[in-house]
């Protein structure tokens, strides 16, 4: 019972926390597009978000590489080994 009251005081503060801090930036947002910084505040986003998928494409192009590199040594010992039973 205990815990259940912990987790539930945890979970209380987190949640206030939580929307705390949502208002603050919300409010935040608003005073930039109030300003006129709408443009700039635009384009940061896009911004950002371009330099997060070209990171998660370049991993994952060197995570494909990685297992095709893996992939094809597999092969070859696999071939190595038949060519020897033979």
């Amino acid at each position: 019972m205990r815990r259940r009251a912990i987790w539930l005081g945890v979970g209380a503060a987190f949640g206030a926390g939580a929307s705390v801090w949502a208002r603050r930036r919300v409010e935040t947002v608003a005073e930039r597009m109030r300003k006129g910084d709408v443009t700039t505040s635009v384009v940061g986003v896009v911004n950002r978000g371009a330099k997060r998928a070209a990171r998660r494409v370049r991993r994952a192009v060197e995570g494909g590489r990685d297992d095709a590199r893996r992939r094809e040594d597999q092969l070859w010992q696999e071939l190595e080994v038949r060519a020897r039973a033979r």
